[in-house]
Parts: structure tokens; sequence; C-alpha cells
């Protein structure tokens, strides 16, 4: 009787990973940043640029991290990575001023970038490219898990005292610390490391036919990462998304509270309520996109997206915001996830690493600007209606624009497959 493939397990480690990459060391700022914010005393604007610090530092690492993985590995620079986050959340929880909640958060971003980015690449490596999509989507569950565990701690903590906020930093590096140790054990760099093949390896041989049909038009070529015009629209599109999701991501909770009128409590559990229904989201998308299409499927993401940013903004029913919550987390993590496995469809192996840093640059810069001028409207309108409907103008530009990039594709394959005689 065959035992399992190792690689799940490294998925395992992979779920953990972003759980301590992304789900602990950026998105838990969304739950601790209206507390962090009372705390030392910052304004609207101040809030808006340590948002963007987070943001700025992960645009940095994730310029130059595929680079890094190329000559060190993967496993080295997931694990540095790791600490650099550790050491952000040490100086957020000890943090007394503007500046030093900046720098935190800044080292938080770099770290998360260095950490996810080759996580999902050796997701990636070590499934095959037709559940590449599934494999990725399972490793961003530990995103939506890192929300839930958020959502739930800190509020609870900082009812029992109002430097809750600085002992939820601590415990998220305490918790990271012990992954970090995990992976220095047993994390791989790759299947063939150890003598294996990726998981469903033997399932691609079989479907070589498809592959060789679809690769003139899938395939990057020869092309550079940089030259590649398809790699570009991609990159454009994530910085929508980039753009888009951190209204919803970063500020539910405040909105809630401040708009809406719900207590910390209650905030606190629609935000967990979003990371339970996102943890399967990219899982969702993924296997969806390995089966429709990754533009198809990412298009319908991002509708689904603009139409739930539009319903939040015009309601304070909480069963409706709840339902709409959930809708929203179902579908969060299918952009990365479809977006990650995107790009290895469009370049060679060896350069996945370096474009997935390439196109995470464009989402980082839509991070970067999307609290800034979302700062500035709250802080000038008093409320977050307006930033809630900008969020989902962006979202619904960057679905149709996965829907053209789909039909253009799909014209391009029949044409190839008919100019080859090639049945469809």
């Amino acid at each position: 009787m065959r035992g399992i493939h190792k690689g799940w397990m490294i998925l395992t480690l992979l779920f953990f990973t972003m759980l301590a990459s992304l789900g602990f060391g950026r998105f838990s700022l969304g739950a601790i940043l209206p507390f962090m914010r009372e705390g030392i005393g910052l304004d609207y604007k101040e809030m808006g640029f340590v948002a963007s610090a987070a943001f700025f530092g992960y645009l940095i690492s994730v310029a130059v991290v595929g680079y890094f993985v190329v000559r060190f590995g993967s496993k080295l620079v997931i694990n540095i990575s790791l600490f650099i986050i550790i050491m952000g959340m040490v100086i957020c929880a000890n943090a007394v001023s503007f500046s030093f909640a900046l720098l935190g958060c800044l080292l938080l971003g770099v770290g998360s970038g260095g950490s996810s980015i080759p996580a999902m690449g050796l997701a990636g490596k070590w499934f095959s490219n037709k559940k590449k999509g599934m494999a990725i989507g399972i490793a961003m569950g530990g995103v939506g898990l890192g929300i839930v565990i958020s959502g739930l701690l800190v509020p609870s903590i900082v009812s029992m005292s109002v430097e809750g906020w600085r002992f939820s930093w601590y415990i998220l590096a305490l918790v990271t610390s012990v992954f970090i140790f995990i992976n220095a054990l047993f994390l791989k760099n790759a299947p063939e490391d150890i003598g294996l093949k990726s998981v469903g390896e033997g399932e691609v041989v079989k479907r070589n036919v498809t592959s060789t049909v679809e690769s003139p038009i899938e395939g990057g070529g020869d092309k550079t990462v940089y030259r590649n015009k398809k790699v570009w629209v991609i990159g454009f599109i994530y910085l929508s998304w980039g753009f888009s999701y951190l209204v919803f991501s970063t500020f539910l909770v405040d909105y809630l509270m401040i708009d809406i009128g719900y207590t910390k409590e209650l905030a606190g559990l629609f935000f967990s309520i979003a990371g339970i229904a996102s943890i399967a989201s990219g899982f969702i998308w993924g296997v969806l996109s390995d089966i429709l299409g990754r533009m198809y499927a990412l298009s319908v993401v991002l509708i689904i997206q603009f139409a739930m940013l539009i319903a939040l903004s015009f309601t304070n029913s909480v069963v409706v915001i709840g339902a709409e919550v959930v809708i929203y987390g179902l579908t969060l993590w299918g952009v990365p996830t479809i977006m990650n496995a995107s790009v290895a469809d469009f370049v060679s192996s060896s350069t996945v690493p370096i474009a997935m840093g390439f196109v995470t640059i464009f989402f980082s810069v839509g991070q970067i600007i999307s609290p800034i001028v979302t700062g500035l409207i709250i802080e000038s309108t008093n409320q977050y209606f307006g930033a809630f409907i900008l969020s989902a103008v962006i979202s619904l530009i960057g679905g149709l624009t996965c829907l053209r990039m789909h039909y253009i594709q799909h014209a391009k394959q029949r044409l190839y497959l008919k100019s080859n005689n090639v049945n469809m």
C-alpha cells in the first residue's frame, strides 16, 4: 500500500507558514490597528501611513525575494523572513509613537513578502501544473485562519486590558517562532531533494497532448519575465485588487465600530467570520481556476467582490452584513491563489519565483496607495462610504479586464487549434 506523498506534509507546513507570514504578519494589523491607534494617539492620516509602511516593506521585499530564492533556496529565505516578522511584532508591541509604529509595520511588510512569495512558489513546486491552483489555494487557507485568530484574540485581550493590543503582538510573535523551528526541521526546497516527483506528476504525463496544444498560448515561450505582456497585464489586475481589498481587510473592524456603531466584540466577530469563510476560498477558486481557466475564474471573483463592497456600503443590518461578509470571505484568497498559479502558466519554471515577485510589486503598489487615499477620504468625509465605493469600482475594473483577457486567450487558442488541425 502506497503511503501519503510527502508533498502533503510540505503543504501543511506551507499552510502554517502562510498563517504566520500573512495571517499574523499582515492581516492581524486589521484587527490590532484600531486599538493601536487609540493607544498611541494616532489620527486617521497617520494610521493610513502606518498601514502603508507595511505595504511599502512588502514592496521592497517582493521586488528582490525571487533572486534570493534562486540563490539561497526557499527554506532559508522563508525562515529569515519570518524572523524579521517577529522583530516587527516586538517593535509594534513596544511602540509609543508614530515613528516606532511605522518602523515595526515596515518590518512586518518586509518579512511578509519575503516569506509568502517563496511559500507559494514551493506549493507550486511540490504539486503538478494541474494541481497547482489547488495547492496554492490550500496554503492560502492559513491566511484566513490568521484572520480568525486575530479577530477573536485581539478584542478579547483588549477587553481585559487597555494595553491588550501590545500583548497580542507578543503572543503572535511567540507562535511565529514555533513555526520557524518546525520549518527548520522538516521543510524541503524541492521533491527532487529527497528523490521524489511532485504530487500528481503522473497525471500531467497522461495529458501531454493537451499541454502541448496550450503551450504556445499559455506558455511565455523564451521571453523574459519583464518582456512578457501577459505578465504585465496580470500585474495590473493584481494592482487593482491590491487597492480594492484593502478597505475590507484593513478597515472593516473600524468601519463597523465607527460608521455602523457595533461594539468592538461584534466587529471583531465579523472580522473572524470573514476569516473563517476565507479559509476555504483559496482552495475553492484554485480548483475552479484549474478547471475553468485562470482569468475567467478571476473575473468572477472580482465581480462578486465589487457587488459585496457596494452592498456593504448601503446597509447596517446585522444579518445582511453577516451574509455579505461571508460571501466576500469565500472569494478573498481566490485572487492571490489564481494570480500566482497564472504566473506559472506564462513563464518557464526556472523564472517562476522572479515572475511571482514581479507581479506582486504591482499588488504592493496598490496596497501602498490604497490606505493613503482611503485615509484621506475618511479624514475629509468622517465616514467610510466613499472609500468603499471607490474600492468597489476598482474591483469591477479589474474583473472586466480579466474577462477581456480570458476571451482574447480563448480566441487565440481556437485559432491555434484550427491552424494545427487539432480537435477541441
